[in-house]
């Protein structure tokens, strides 16, 4: 404390700032997003040397957007705006996913650890820390002065106070997701029990926030192995457990050792003190010689007091020392606890829990997150109109193409609602073909499991049996037919209307021909070779 107080005194000026500092870092970090926009607004807004100044001299630059016409300085523009409107552009949908995904693995109702409960934890660890690093610095660092000593202790106790605090609380999380690991598994054995047809028990590693709903007619243990980490043969772990209970067990077993040690010590240098003040002691010469058993009559007596009184100190101080012990492992198993009550295991919990926040429902969810848009979409649209307006006036200065002009005269077509509106469009679309290849390759993987393996060539089995042959060449034609839609999903054609389009053909060559017997091999490479020539 002596330290801290010196410090303070005699650096008064630099640690006001530096807490200052601190205090204005911590601050722009809770509030990153609303202090981004804020500077992006400023600086797009300032003079001369703002970005709305510098952008409103390119006016002749076009680019094509979503096959509309746009200049390069309003897709700038639009651009650095868009990636905070898509930051609050959430709807209820968002809201159901993660209540779904929060209660299919059983977390609803949990929240992260608050930064005040941090801060409880941490100054509880580093007050009992300090009661036995002062006592581990007189041997960490020999010789040392008092104050070094202090200051050794200071560290020692923030070191051991970030450990512990790290690992209790990992610790806690641990055995939480081993709780839900043991939940999953009692229900699926008892689910093994009735139904001899269960599946085994395997994570579904394709489900997240956006694909919550997938696993609905899943088993209930299904739906929480779906969404934590687990090992291959989805047991316990304990890990973190095992090495925070060493290290809890050896920290308070040692220090207890060290301050029976230092106890100890103390008796002994009082020891020596009392015996060397005995031999210095002047005698009266003129006094007259006591009898020889009153002297030992009264070292004994003396002896056995000094016994006593040593044997009294030492249990006190034993008893002392594992009391404090037993207050610091049991500190430690609250720390435990209180990982264990908070946090998340699910991949996803903890965003889930982010999104909901504090809203109760999802209408005020989504009241809520319409006002941020509309705040942003307003200071966006302004900012565009100005330099909307400012490339206007220097074109009508400096200009002379026609079409530079008639762009700009266009202006109030380009508005950035509408740039956010086709956006929106386009990821709508890459959306629905990501989807309809993941549910093509998965229905063709389903056929090939399900469809027996033709392999003869022998004519009189293609005669006796025609349908075999033709639903050989029919399963084919669909698994072709889903690669081509796969290749073709990014052209201007939808996926809907090329696999519409490559049916139509593929029916109308079927029904047109008459098909040699052939093995599934040979039918795969005239079909493929017949795909890629109407794909060329």
């Amino acid at each position: 404390m002596d330290f801290v107080s010196m410090l303070f005194n005699e650096y008064r000026a630099l640690v006001s700032l530096l807490l200052s500092l601190m205090v204005l870092v911590v601050v722009i970090m809770v509030w990153w997003d609303k202090v981004s926009f804020w500077w992006l607004n400023t600086w797009y807004a300032f003079p001369l040397i703002g970005k709305e100044s510098r952008l409103a001299k390119d006016y002749e630059t076009q680019v094509k957007i979503y096959d509309k016409d746009w200049l390069n300085t309003e897709v700038a523009l639009c651009t650095d705006f868009a990636a905070h409107y898509e930051k609050v552009n959430k709807d209820e949908e968002l809201f159901s996913k993660s209540q779904d995904y929060l209660g299919k693995v059983t977390e609803n109702g949990r929240n992260n650890l608050h930064i005040f409960g941090w801060i409880l934890i941490a100054a509880l660890v580093f007050v009992e820390a300090m009661g036995f690093s002062y006592v581990l610095s007189g041997f960490t660092i020999p010789g040392a002065s008092e104050k070094l000593q202090q200051q050794g202790a200071v560290g020692i106790a923030f070191i051991i106070s970030v450990l512990l605090v790290g690992l209790t609380h990992f610790t806690g999380h641990e055995l939480h997701a081993n709780s839900l690991i043991k939940k999953a598994k009692v229900w699926w054995k008892n689910a093994k029990n009735r139904d001899k047809t269960t599946p085994e028990l395997a994570p579904n590693t394709r489900i997240n926030l956006d694909k919550t709903f997938e696993d609905d007619d899943e088993p209930q243990y299904k739906q929480v192995i779906n969404r934590i980490s687990t090992n291959a043969e989805v047991k316990p772990r304990y890990f973190i457990t095992t090495i925070t209970a060493i290290a809890i067990l050896v920290i308070a077993v040692l220090a207890t050792y060290v301050r029976g040690q230092v106890l100890e010590k103390m008796h002994i240098d009082e020891v020596n003190i009392q015996q060397n003040s005995g031999l210095y002691q002047e005698q009266d010469p003129y006094a007259e010689a006591p009898p020889a058993f009153l002297v030992e009559e009264s070292k004994s007596a003396d002896a056995k007091t000094d016994t006593d009184i040593w044997e009294r100190e030492q249990k006190g101080g034993w008893g002392t020392f594992i009391f404090l012990a037993f207050l610091f492992i049991l500190l430690q198993i609250f720390g435990i606890l209180i990982g264990f009550k908070t946090g998340f295991a699910g991949k996803h919990s903890k965003d889930a829990r982010k999104e909901i926040g504090n809203f109760k429902s999802e209408r005020e969810f989504k009241t809520h997150y319409s006002r941020l848009k509309q705040q942003v979409a307003r200071v966006a649209q302004k900012r565009l109109t100005n330099l909307q307006q400012r490339m206007n006036q220097k074109a009508e200065t400096n200009c002379q193409d026609p079409k530079v002009l008639e762009v700009l005269e266009a202006c109030g077509d380009r508005s950035f609602l509408t740039y956010m509106e086709d956006l929106g469009n386009a990821e709508s679309r890459y959306d629905q073909s990501v989807r309809l290849r993941e549910h093509q390759t998965l229905a063709s993987h389903q056929a090939m499991k399900s469809t027996p393996v033709v392999a003869t060539t022998n004519a009189v089995e293609a005669v006796e049996a025609p349908e075999a042959v033709e639903a050989m060449e029919a399963r084919l034609k669909a698994e072709l037919v889903a690669e081509a839609n796969a290749k073709k999903a990014a052209e201007t054609e939808t996926p809907e209307q090329a696999e519409q389009r490559i049916r139509q053909e593929l029916l109308a060559e079927i029904a047109q021909q008459k098909k040699p017997v052939e093995t599934e091999e040979q039918m795969r490479d005239r079909l493929r070779k017949e795909m890629l020539g109407e794909l060329s």
